[in-house]
């Protein structure tokens, strides 16, 4: 991919100086300078009052997300997401995202805060947030660009997967292999009828069990299961002033925040106080990799 300037403070880095936090609203911003003195600036909401019930969970799988950040450089990076299942929904996130979220609603400090992305490499640039069969046959990500929540919904996607023979142990229960080709990748995918769900990390699905590792063929994407628990939670959905769009718009979205963050900056800050804090933007180079290249 070509090399393109990133210029935007919606970023937390691996290290830090110093770090402060400052409240407006109902949102907190956590800001600082990195190893490198570079000035970065997050924002978090610090409420969410009504969240929105869906489900009940049966089965919490976390997952190591492993992939490439940069392409020219091979620069990999790892993190964990959550799937949620539950008896007609599920609910897959990005988890230092949900963690910090969380501690936020009891005020923390922001020492508490930073260590949960002390191992994070790389801008964070949106986090996305999956709901398969919510509303009932359809697909809703919800994500943000800076301070605006974004919200899109699709069909369940119509995966076309073909099943093979081979099996292999993950977590010690027993996987078979399925592979396709969905928006621009080739994909294996290890799925396990033990456990009776179409579900799987991200967007996948449509296989007649739980898929427990996935990955692309040029190895820059692989989700693969590291815990699996059950637990009596609700999956919920934060109510949100979501501004709802297409794929394809919440796609242009992410991209120019990190082609034209100027032009991202005016779209996407919900107020003046957050505008200003952005004037201080912060230089990074990296070559993003999509997941979807379609």
């Amino acid at each position: 991919m070509r090399r393109i300037l990133l210029r935007f403070m919606a970023a937390i880095l691996m290290a830090f100086s110093t770090v402060s936090i400052a409240a407006y609203a109902q949102q907190t911003v956590i800001a600082g300078n990195n190893s490198n003195g570079e000035e970065y600036s997050y924002f978090y909401d610090v409420e969410n009052k009504n969240p929105i019930l869906l489900d009940t969970v049966l089965l919490r799988i976390n997952y190591l997300k492993n992939f490439v950040v940069d392409t020219i450089e091979n620069t990999r990076v790892q993190e964990m997401s959550t799937l949620e299942l539950g008896r007609k929904i599920s609910k897959f996130y990005n988890r230092q995202y949900f963690m910090a979220d969380s501690l936020l609603q009891v005020g923390p400090s922001a020492e508490a805060i930073r260590l949960l992305y002390e191992n994070i490499s790389y801008p964070l640039t949106f986090f996305e947030t999956f709901y398969q069969n919510y509303p009932a046959g359809k697909l809703t990500v919800s994500g943000r660009i800076l301070t605006q929540y974004l919200l899109y919904e699709e069909d369940m996607p119509k995966i076309d997967w073909t099943l093979r023979d081979s099996t292999k142990e993950l977590l010690g229960i027993t996987c078979f292999q399925a592979v396709c080709s969905f928006r621009g990748r080739d994909y294996t995918a290890w799925y396990t009828p033990e456990i009776p769900s179409m579900s799987g990390p991200w967007k996948f699905s449509g296989l007649p069990g739980l898929i427990l590792e996935v990955y692309d063929s040029r190895n820059e994407y692989r989700f693969t299961a590291h815990s699996i628990y059950r637990t009596g939670c609700r999956i919920y959905m934060p109510d949100k002033d979501y501004l709802k769009t297409n794929r394809r718009k919440f796609e242009q979205a992410q991209r120019l925040l990190i082609e034209h963050p100027t032009a991202a900056n005016s779209l996407y800050m919900g107020n003046s106080a957050w505008k200003a804090l952005t004037l201080k933007v912060m230089n990074f180079i990296m070559r993003y990799n999509f997941l979807e290249t379609e």
